[in-house]
């Protein structure tokens, strides 16, 4: 999933939804606005005492140096980035839309739909922005900075959360973290669901869902998020479970 698709226009987009997108588009920068400023903030469940504990924990963590640097510096640049299921630094157009949404429509429910439209209405206007106008998967924000962008592995490589813990990554505890490991959420089941990648200070870079975004919060302990597309509302994840270092960083 992500770049490498190849999409053909669906017809899913029709005159019904004009008069609620035209409300979006009208709000759309409100939101925009709101969901960059979330997305380096603390997350809504952070107290000042835990703040506190972070800050003591992490005083004497070690600066990143070399491609866990440059990796980092990819990725803060995503930060405000939208959440499209298969997305990898694709722009939102509509096309990529409807091709997403034939596919993937339980991912578009609840205002997200509404919402992408609009962002790709006011780009193909207004010119597209980055990362605003950009969307990522969980594991589309990982190979995005990791190969599209870096080449750290040599040649285009795009897989599931799931194939980059089992094939890519050398199992690790949870105190052995550091920046450049990526953290995972394994279901009941034994599937792994979810992925992100650890920042400086226990904040996590991650595509969370369509309700979300792309965001740097401190979630190491607790996954709880703002709700861009319905703004006062909050997403409360699954904690992570599973820790990875990738083997490129060994």
């Amino acid at each position: 999933m992500g770049a490498g698709l190849i999409f053909r226009p669906v017809t899913v987009y029709n005159d019904s939804m004009k008069v609620q997108k035209s409300l979006i588009a009208a709000a759309l920068a409100i939101v925009l606005s709101v969901s960059l400023l979330a997305g380096c903030a603390l997350s809504p469940e952070e107290t000042q005492q835990e703040t506190e504990y972070y800050e003591r924990k992490y005083a004497g963590e070690p600066e990143p140096t070399g491609n866990v640097a440059r990796l980092l510096e990819v990725l803060d640049g995503c930060v405000g980035g939208q959440y499209v299921f298969g997305g990898q630094g694709n722009q939102v157009t509509h096309q990529f839309i409807d091709t997403m949404y034939k596919k993937y429509p339980d991912y578009f429910s609840d205002g997200r739909l509404e919402y992408l439209r609009a962002i790709a209405d006011d780009a193909a206007e207004h010119g597209y922005d980055y990362p605003q106008d950009y969307a990522w998967d969980c594991s589309g924000l990982w190979w995005y900075a990791a190969s599209d962008v870096l080449n750290l592995y040599g040649k285009p490589v795009d897989r599931t959360a799931q194939d980059t813990y089992d094939d890519f990554c050398t199992p690790i505890a949870k105190d052995e973290l550091r920046p450049g490991d990526l953290v995972f959420v394994e279901n009941k089941d034994g599937k792994i669901t979810h992925m992100g990648i650890v920042g400086r200070h226990g904040y996590i870079y991650e595509a969370v869902n369509g309700f979300c975004g792309v965001v740097l919060k401190r979630t190491i302990d607790k996954r709880v998020y703002y709700n861009i597309v319905n703004p006062g509302k909050v997403y409360v994840g699954a904690s992570w479970n599973k820790f990875g270092r990738p083997v490129i960083f060994e």
